[in-house]
């Protein structure tokens, strides 16, 4: 079980996915292509919709297993799920999808505040936090000069 507390998930949520599209406009427009190669997104937006649809997934399901502790996640074919997440959003453009990557967080911040504690001691639900939120971080954060 991955231990993950809520404060850690909101500050996570507050000051590094909080500041995510501002750290990406501070790049330098040589340095947002190279970022957005190396994450393998053509878009910004695209990213933004990659994250949003993993946050609202999350959502769903950790709510349903709270309903009925019996319930599994399920198996997802990660690619397919990007996909359609980027076809969602595709005839948005960015401060469109920049205002929904807000909405969802903020939505996302509010929901984690609001869990019961219950859910910090079901490790299907901290162990998908914790990748969904701090994983996820990890794998797309954007480091500036001086951070």
């Amino acid at each position: 079980m991955t231990t993950v507390s809520r404060e850690q998930l909101v500050k996570a949520l507050e000051q590094d996915w909080g500041t995510y599209v501002k750290r990406y406009r501070l790049l330098s427009d040589s340095d947002r292509q190279h970022f957005l190669a190396a994450q393998g997104f053509p878009r910004f937006a695209d990213l933004l919709a990659h994250v949003i649809a993993w946050w609202e997934e999350g959502m769903r399901v950790r709510k349903l297993m709270l309903e009925d502790p019996g319930f599994r996640t399920p198996e997802y074919d990660v690619d397919e799920f990007n996909a359609r997440a980027m076809k969602r959003f595709s005839t948005l453009d960015e401060p469109e999808v920049v205002h929904a990557y807000e909405v969802a967080r903020q939505d996302l911040t509010a929901w984690v505040a609001a869990l019961p504690e219950k859910a910090f001691q079901d490790s299907r639900i901290t162990d998908w936090l914790h990748m969904d939120i701090l994983g996820h971080w990890t794998d797309h954060q954007i480091l500036l000069s001086g951070s």
